[in-house]
């Protein structure tokens, strides 16, 4: 049975399986919660200093003022999303069957690939002019940064819906 729409995008039992690591699990089991807190802060920081980022690009006030903050922000935001991806590859790989058979991970990592194809799009033509200085980000700028804002809020969404499942209601 169907129960979301997106199930007809899960990734086969067969490939989750052969990908499965037993002695992987047992390596990962005693730190397992510490690669997820460390990945849920890094995700979190990512996210948080993606969205002040795109922000400020959409912000006119903010045109003068963001490449200094850019420019702080610049390596702390490849730094965390560097952890967030190798840690969330490891934590996929602790339990591939379990993590891959839930409903919204396809869909989080077309939307992570969109994103990150956006970001490369944007990086020289959009990125590079804010770090530098540029006062008024082009509509290249603009569209690129809704394009991330939107993106990114897809892969929390997608992963805030695949962290628990749906809730149950019973009616009497």
């Amino acid at each position: 049975m169907i129960s979301h729409p997106f199930a007809f995008m899960r990734l086969p039992y067969a490939l989750l399986t052969a990908m499965d690591s037993r002695m992987l699990h047992f390596w990962l089991q005693p730190v397992h919660y510490l690669i997820r807190i460390v990945h849920i802060i890094s995700m979190a920081l990512f996210f948080g200093m993606d969205m002040l980022f795109d922000f400020g690009i959409l912000s006119r006030r903010m045109a003068g003022k963001l490449a200094p903050a850019a420019q702080l922000m610049v390596q702390p935001l490849h730094i965390n999303l560097a952890i967030a991806m190798v840690t969330g590859v490891i934590l996929f790989f602790y339990d591939p069957v379990h993590i891959g058979s839930r409903a919204y991970l396809t869909p989080k990592l077309l939307l992570i690939t969109l994103a990150m194809l956006n970001a490369w799009w944007c990086h020289r033509s959009v990125y590079l002019s804010v770090l530098r200085g540029c006062n008024t980000p082009s509509l290249h700028g603009r569209i690129g940064a809704c394009l991330s804002l939107c993106l990114w809020t897809g892969v929390m969404i997608m992963s805030c819906l695949n962290s628990e499942g749906v809730p149950k209601v019973f009616l009497r």
